[in-house]
């Protein structure tokens, strides 16, 4: 076999061979890259396919070239479905390949072939081998039939569908690989329009084909593609995402957290203004390692009209169509003014606390100018208070700027009259007021220009002054952070006012439990005294007179021991009015009270009584409360009119509180007695030793209880020895305590 074509043909045939084998060596080492395996395959069956066309060349017998065309044809049989489960697999659809369609797909051509290969066995011929000479070229050529024909149209079909599949990934509007998907699309068009050119044109030789060769390029294209050149990194990826983020700072970085890309906005963030090729961290130190959590930064960026910028970061994995990262795209919303507004807020809260502990209403006016100063950065800042005896808004607190502005000491006081200019319109509106330098900004009689200013009301107590000489006016933010501002001095205020209110009332307070400590040690000592001396000259004088004066003088030492009695009852009335809540409270046994209250009502008086009284209760009370009881109970008896007096005392549970039920079948109360009977007015003679119902209404509230009245309708009429009903007469004294188990911290019994 010789020509003059023979040369070039073997020789770019065997380029093509190896530098498919090279490729498919290639892939195999990057197998683990997506797509990389199918291109594998496709290129080892290419460098078969050029190799055993060599060897049909150069084959030294007829016999050789013949078998060596057979497995060629059969091996470049196989190239058509390999391109197109390699066009699957990369444009992201591998779930299409199931064994069922690849069976199904590649069983036509497979069939084909084996059968070709076993024609000396079977001796069915679908395309008989013949050798043809031409351009000096002597090479086996397959006969033109029918199953060739069928075999050429299924394998280009194949390669079509390949295309269509590329060129369809290729104008996918969410296809951020165009360059690749284009680079591949022309690649693959070199071995198929090679062929179809070159057969147009008169080819070479009828069994010699020029695609070995023309598959080279292709492959050279699609391994620079997949793995030299790496276009399935981010780079590509990124220049779609980077045109929709231009408003802010957008980076792009590689897995070494290497900036491959930016836009023009992120040129401020450095010096000299170009990222590329650094590491994530000359934005600022730490960069990278804040990306993982997506926190704010800080950044020194020159290219911005402030001394640093904040930024919040948005982190977007970029990924290919198989879904594996190949970097980051990280932009930088620029959120300075936010930042500074929580920190002003932050500041607010410290303000807060520092308010809280504010004692006078100079300390609260000091801290709302100091933050509206150092915070709200309005270094012109005064409090105005309303002082009402002179009917003025008086300065509390003013920072220097302002004093020095308004050519006032700093510890000087400024005096705006009613109806002086807008100050005074804001206090009596109560509406913020706005100054953006149309004119002069005016506090009482002074005035100066070139500034903006905010008016802010504090209610009846006064206006709040904030203003700067930068800047045009204020923004809706600003605007709302001042009146933050003045309702919690306005607050901080009230409550000063209200506590030092209450720290005079408790002055008050104490001094008049002093003076009623100071008269009740007067009346225990001086009338105890006396009616000690009273009585020991009366007991003197008791045995030597006659009978008459004898009892006269009984009834003085009666008086004495009542008085003395009462002194010691008025004390510890006293002592438990002046007392706390809990040092007047303690646990006292109510049910052995009633008890022996009523047993001594009985020695008393005449009475028929009733007892249904809960044994063990426990109330929340003190000593007096004894006196409580035999004072209603000697009410119930001593303005009873019934022919036989009857009483019933029991007691009735009510959750936390146990009530105390005292009837009568006395003539009853009216409404307005009921009303009138516990107040100061009353007559204290209308009850027992001079302790009316008014001393029960105050213990009872000293309690935190109750007390108060109802008709009766608990006394059976039937005990009524005359065999008249009381139902329609009587009262009920209900005394309601607090049972001791749910009251806290009570003293033990004494």
């Amino acid at each position: 076999m010789a020509g003059e074509a023979l040369g070039p043909v073997v020789v770019a045939t065997a380029v093509g061979g190896v530098v498919q084998f090279s490729l498919a060596a290639v892939a195999y080492h990057h197998r683990e890259r997506q797509g990389a395996r199918p291109f594998g395959w496709l290129s080892l069956a290419a460098g078969g396919w050029a190799v055993l066309q060599v060897i049909v060349l150069l084959a030294p017998s007829t016999e050789v070239a013949s078998g060596a065309a057979l497995l060629g044809d059969a091996v470049s049989s196989q190239i058509p479905m390999l391109w197109l489960v390699f066009t699957v697999v990369y444009t992201g659809h591998r779930e299409w390949l199931t064994r069922g369609r690849l069976v199904a797909l590649w069983t036509p051509l497979s069939a084909y072939s084996l059968v070709r290969l076993t024609a000396p066995v079977h001796g069915v011929a679908l395309a008989p081998v013949r050798v043809v000479t031409e351009n000096g070229i002597a090479a086996p050529a397959p006969t033109e039939t029918v199953a060739l024909a069928a075999q050429s149209l299924v394998a280009y079909g194949l390669i079509l569908v390949g295309y269509l599949l590329l060129v369809a990934f290729l104008l996918d509007s969410r296809n951020v690989y165009r360059a690749e998907t284009g680079a591949l699309v022309l690649g693959g068009l070199f071995p198929t329009a090679g062929t179809v050119v070159v057969s147009v044109a008169g080819g070479v030789h009828p069994g010699v084909s020029v695609a070995p060769a023309m598959f080279a390029v292709h492959g050279v294209v699609a391994g620079l593609v997949l793995f030299r050149y790496d276009f399935q990194s981010v780079a590509p990826v990124a220049t779609d995402l980077l045109a929709e983020e231009l408003a802010d700072p957008v980076v792009v970085l590689d897995d070494d957290d290497v900036v491959i890309d930016h836009n023009p906005a992120a040129e401020r963030l450095v010096d000299d203004g170009d990222l590329t090729g650094r590491h994530a961290d000359a934005v600022t130190d730490g960069f990278a390692d804040r990306l993982a959590d997506g926190a704010a930064v800080t950044v020194d960026a020159p290219g911005d009209d402030r001394d640093v910028s904040s930024f919040s970061l948005g982190v977007t994995a970029v990924e290919d169509q198989y879904g594996v990262a190949k970097g980051r795209l990280v932009h930088l919303r620029d959120v300075t003014h936010q930042q500074r507004r929580l920190d002003q807020l932050t500041a607010m809260q410290a303000a807060t606390r520092q308010f809280i502990g504010a004692r006078t209403a100079a300390e609260v006016a000091d801290i709302a100018v100091r933050f509206a100063s150092d915070v709200h950065d309005q270094p012109y800042a005064a409090l105005l208070r309303y002082d009402e005896t002179t009917d003025a808004l008086v300065s509390e607190a003013v920072t220097d700027r302002l004093a020095a502005e308004l050519r006032v000491e700093p510890d000087e006081s400024i005096r705006v009259p009613r109806g002086s200019g807008p100050l005074w319109e804001t206090f009596e509106s109560g509406e913020l007021a706005a100054f953006e330098g149309e004119r002069d900004l005016v506090i009482g009689p002074y005035a100066f220009a070139s500034a903006v200013a905010l008016f802010l009301p504090l209610g009846e107590r006064g206006v709040l002054v904030i203003g700067t000489d930068e800047g045009e006016g204020y923004t809706e933010t600003d605007e709302q952070l001042g009146q933050i501002l003045a309702r919690t001095t306005e607050t901080a205020l009230t409550r000063v006012e209200y506590e030092e209110e209450l720290r005079a009332s408790r002055a008050a307070v104490e001094r008049r439990n002093k003076q009623i400590e100071f008269f009740n040690g007067v009346l225990r000592h001086n009338i105890r005294n006396a009616m000690l001396v009273i009585d020991g000259h009366a007991h003197h004088l008791q045995s030597r007179v006659d009978e008459g004066d004898a009892e006269k003088l009984g009834t003085i030492r009666t008086w004495c021991s009542d008085l003395t009695e009462m002194t010691e009852k008025i004390r510890a009335v006293n002592d438990t009015v002046t007392a706390t809540e809990d040092e007047r409270l303690e646990r006292v046994d109510l049910s052995g009270i009633l008890h022996e209250e009523v047993l001594a009502l009985s020695e008393r008086y005449d009475v028929a009584i009733e007892f249904d009284v809960c044994d063990d209760l426990t109330v929340a009370a003190n000593e007096l409360v004894a006196d409580v009881v035999e004072g209603v109970l000697s009410n119930a008896v001593e303005h009873n009119d019934s022919a036989q007096p009857r009483v019933r005392v029991s007691t009735e549970p009510m959750g936390e509180w146990i009530q105390v039920r005292i009837a009568d079948n006395g003539p009853g109360l009216s409404e307005e007695m009921q009303t009138q009977v516990f107040q100061r007015e009353m007559a204290t003679s209308q009850t027992a030793h001079g302790f009316g119902l008014y001393f029960v209404s105050v213990m009872m509230d000293l309690y935190s209880g109750n007390v108060w009245f109802e008709e009766s309708a608990e006394l059976s009429p039937s005990i009524d020895s005359t065999g008249s009903s009381d139902r329609s007469r009587g009262t009920v004294v209900v005394l309601e305590f607090r049972l001791a188990e749910t009251a806290p911290e009570l003293s033990p019994d004494e």
